[in-house]
């Protein structure tokens, strides 16, 4: 039986809420606040262990987070807050203040800037400064919250981050809560609790606790993965409407590349791109592996912290490790569970292939951008920084590595870039990744792509459960990206694409597709999201069909019949459509058989 998380409280009465609402705020400022003497504005008040920033009532809310209030210069000058950020790896400040408020408390507020700081002095010394203003007792639009929270979600990237606004309990609580549900996906109350555990009194009026929840309502329906009906979070989406909501949470160089690509599709071909050339896992990938290491240690921190303040169950106790009830939280534990269960199975599961080939794929996961836990056998990413994400497969020759970037200019070729490869030849790069020969996997992945039959029962079943994980657990990232048997990954990609509200070429692209002349590009039609898309799928279908030409024609229908949601009766009557995307791989990418792409020193595919 499930225990429910009890539902926050306010820290304020309603006759309070509506007071403050009725008062002015400069008459608020005066009388409720202190005026010059205002507790908030100095350590006069608070003991040390209140100020993890000396001289500011501050608290550390997760490792990377603090929750504080307001600095001031004279406050910044007295106690050297800019040399104790730098001290404690602050790289970033978010200010949620509006200008101007609260000026009858504490110092006068800078002329320019309407806070008691100017941003420039942080500025001036590397830290970040950000303002995402809110109105003081009350919040902002749930537009704003999701920028704030992108923001935050970044700037933890890059080092740690004071977030404040006056005292730094209502809207920091806020920004912080609704971080914690994106990052985690935890429940409201979960993420409620928590804040005013580490910072207790946060989150103070009922519309600050309303607007938690929901964001949280929102940022259920737009985390989505798989537009699968069948699935418990499913619901039918267009691509764009997809790439919408992608583009509403997704942020930095990672929000760039995937402007009009679908993640879960982009990270599937490299994925399939990767392991059908040998190649150890992309950069892209690790980026996951790595993310999903942070949050592990984070949830554990919220969960722990939860159970000590019995806002959730202690149900058993076994070698130490405390398990709960079934929930947000306790979920993901069973989720990274199951997917050290899943890279055991693999590792003695042959399936239905040879030895050489796919049984050994796991190993490709012992790339030089991750290490082996030496404790419980379980990859880790190291900590060295990882490369963004970049629009980009990857093919490899025997002196660089050559990246393909298709360019946003359907007329104009992909553009190549070299990379010096640490390995002298093929063989050697093939030694690196445990003796696992390129066109065997390849082989096998073609040999899915192409597949025209329905999936095997176990197949479907793996793909139903991983489809589920990403619909409902950011964990479910994890999952996709070290799944290495390539029935299930195609199947994944065929499901994503025929799941669609709408087919991704419908029959007026289809017809546009057949009247472009000659001399234009064909897919310079499409929209962008669709041109953009299909690029990705080709790109991908290039790299495994130039390991097995003979499977072109077969995966290219496959792909078409996923594209156009037609039947494998109708793909005759697509026959033009064949073509193009035939031609299209020829022209684009200059297709070549893998000896002479892999032997060549061209610099042009």
């Amino acid at each position: 039986m499930q225990t429910h998380v009890p539902v926050p409280r306010p820290a304020y009465s309603q006759a309070r809420e509506n007071l403050v609402k009725a008062i002015p705020p400069k008459l608020l400022c005066l009388l409720a606040c202190g005026g010059v003497d205002c507790r908030y504005e100095g350590p006069d008040c608070w003991n040390a262990n209140q100020q993890v920033i000396r001289g500011i009532f501050s608290s550390w809310v997760t490792d990377d987070i603090i929750a504080m209030a307001r600095p001031s210069k004279s406050l910044i000058d007295k106690y050297n807050i800019i040399e104790q950020f730098q001290r404690l790896n602050i790289r970033s400040i978010i200010n949620t203040q509006m200008p101007g408020e609260h000026a009858h408390c504490g110092p006068p507020l800078d002329p320019e800037s309407g806070f008691t700081y100017s941003p420039q002095i942080f500025m001036e010394n590397d830290i970040y400064f950000y303002n995402f203003g809110m109105p003081d007792f009350r919040v902002s639009s749930l537009v704003s919250i999701i920028d704030g929270v992108k923001v935050l979600a970044f700037a933890v990237g890059e080092g740690r981050v004071a977030v404040h606004c006056h005292a730094g309990l209502g809207r920091t609580g806020v920004l912080i809560a609704c971080y914690l549900i994106y990052t985690l996906r935890i429940s409201p109350n979960e993420a409620v609790h928590y804040v005013r555990i580490k910072r207790p009194r946060s989150i103070q009026t009922r519309a600050q606790i309303s607007q938690v929840f929901d964001f949280a309502r929102l940022l259920s329906t737009q985390l989505v993965q798989y537009p699968d009906l069948s699935l418990r979070h499913g619901c039918p989406v267009t691509l764009q409407h997809f790439l919408n909501r992608q583009a509403l949470l997704l942020h930095g160089q990672e929000a760039r590349t995937l402007r009009y690509i679908p993640k879960v599709v982009y990270l599937l071909c490299v994925h399939l791109s990767c392991l059908s050339m040998g190649l150890p896992a992309a950069p892209e990938i690790n980026a996951e592996l790595e993310k999903r290491s942070a949050l592990r240690i984070l949830t554990r921190v919220v969960k722990e912290t939860l159970l000590s303040k019995q806002f959730l169950p202690l149900l058993r106790e076994h070698h130490n490790i405390v398990r709960v009830s079934t929930g947000s939280v306790s979920s993901w534990d069973e989720q990274l569970g199951s997917l050290e269960r899943k890279r055991k199975d693999l590792l003695l599961d042959k399936r239905s292939y040879s030895d050489s080939d796919l049984s050994k794929m796991a190993e490709l996961e012992m790339s030089p951008w991750c290490e082996w836990d030496a404790i419980g056998s379980k990859l880790r990413p190291r900590t060295s920084k990882t490369a963004p994400l970049s629009p980009h497969l990857i093919t490899n020759n025997h002196t660089h590595a050559c990246i393909i970037q298709p360019s946003d200019n359907p007329a104009r070729k992909c553009t190549v870039k070299k990379t010096q490869s640490k390995y002298s030849s093929n063989i050697e790069l093939c030694k690196s990744t445990h003796n696992v020969r390129p066109t065997s996997v390849a082989r096998a992945i073609a040999k899915a792509m192409a597949d025209q039959g329905p999936p095997e029962e176990t197949v479907l079943q793996r793909s139903s459960l991983l489809q589920e994980e990403l619909n409902s657990s950011e964990c479910g990232w994890a999952l996709l990206v070290t799944e290495t048997d390539p029935q299930v990954l195609t199947c994944l990609l065929w499901t994503w694409l025929e799941k669609l509200k709408e087919p991704v070429l419908g029959a007026e692209d289809i017809v546009r597709l057949s009247c472009v002349g000659r001399k234009r590009k064909p897919l310079g039609v499409l929209k962008k999201s669709q041109k953009h898309t299909i690029y990705c799928l080709l790109s991908c279908v290039n790299t495994v069909t130039s390991l097995c030409p003979h499977r072109e024609d077969v995966v290219l229908q496959r792909l078409i019949r996923a594209l156009t949601k037609r039947s494998q009766e109708d793909i005759g009557s697509l026959a033009n459509l064949l073509n193009l995307m035939r031609a299209h791989l020829r022209e684009t990418f200059h297709k070549s058989s893998y000896i002479q792409r892999a032997y060549s020193c061209d610099t042009t595919l």
